[in-house]
């Protein structure tokens, strides 16, 4: 019975990793401008999508040249996107945000779906698919665990960007009063668009792991998108160590709802969870009320 928990909170820690790549956009984004970008489920699409185009364009490619490659490459899109769409309509009402976001998402899955195709693809294996055992009988693909180890590196790298260096200060520094850091000299389009780049290179991550584990599809950015914006919510929208906590647990939930109870609770469950909890916490675990002066 124990061996059989622990393997559910292995594949639950490698989902919750996916999640917390992609729930790290939605959180440095919405900190620093306040925006949901509801088109970062299908940034994470479109990197899972780079990464397999790399691998099949150059055959033999290892993914210690390919990940960085497709990160970058979807980074520049991140940035690209923030400049065409959503640059101009900064200090527009809320709705044209969220309406230009979600016209986005659509654009960039038809366009996946007219280049590549509609079917689902699985990236090419790239990380060593041995099995490892841990004790009493509980095993582990190194997949896995390489993927687990490897996301969790680039969330420490990421909070010791924003909190060690001056970009990173200029960044906390915007999400605190955008107004003010202007008059400073900080060259704000510029601390945005880096935001955009690094929530969209992380993504491109996940997605990349998760063709890796699973497989990759032009719409699986919508159901994956929602429930890392779930997780971050969960966590503390706003809040990278939030985001990272509410995307393990999200995954948990779903993992152990999937195992003892049945698939078809999942996204029920899943959605109650965030229900409940804003409930009794508003602003999600990690969160902390805005003051607002009037």
């Amino acid at each position: 019975m124990l061996d059989t928990v622990i393997q559910q909170l292995l594949n639950a820690a490698q989902l919750g990793a996916v999640y917390a790549l992609i729930a790290l956009g939605y959180t440095m984004v919405y900190g620093t401008i306040r925006l949901i970008n509801f088109a970062h489920g299908d940034i994470f699409m479109l990197g899972g999508y780079i990464g397999f185009l790399l691998v099949t364009a150059v055959s033999g490619m290892p993914l210690v040249v390919m990940m960085p490659l497709a990160m970058l490459l979807t980074a520049l899109v991140g940035m690209l996107i923030e400049r065409v769409a959503y640059r101009r309509l900064r200090n527009a009402q809320r709705m044209s945000l969220v309406i230009t976001a979600l016209g986005v998402g659509i654009f960039l899955e038809n366009l996946v779906r007219l280049l590549v195709g509609p079917q689902a693809r699985q990236l090419p294996a790239q990380l060593p698919n041995g099995v490892v055992e841990l004790f009493n009988g509980v095993v582990v693909t190194e997949d896995k665990i390489l993927i687990i180890f490897i996301s969790l590196a680039l969330m420490v790298i990421l909070w010791l960007f924003v909190h060690r260096t001056l970009m990173g200060t200029a960044m906390r520094a915007v999400a605190d009063n955008k107004d003010a850091v202007q008059l400073m000299g900080i060259n704000l389009n510029m601390v945005i668009a880096v935001t955009f780049a690094i929530g969209s290179a992380l993504a491109a991550a996940g997605g990349i792991f998760f063709g890796q584990a699973y497989s990759i599809d032009p719409y699986m950015g919508i159901d994956l998108g929602w429930k890392a914006f779930i997780a971050a919510v969960i966590g503390g929208i706003g809040s990278i160590e939030g985001a990272v906590l509410g995307s393990f647990l999200l995954a948990g939930v779903e993992v152990l709802t999937v195992a003892y109870l049945s698939s078809n609770m999942k996204n029920g469950i899943a959605f109650g969870l965030l229900i409940l909890l804003l409930l009794l916490r508003p602003n999600g675990i990690m969160g902390r009320p805005e003051l607002k002066k009037v």
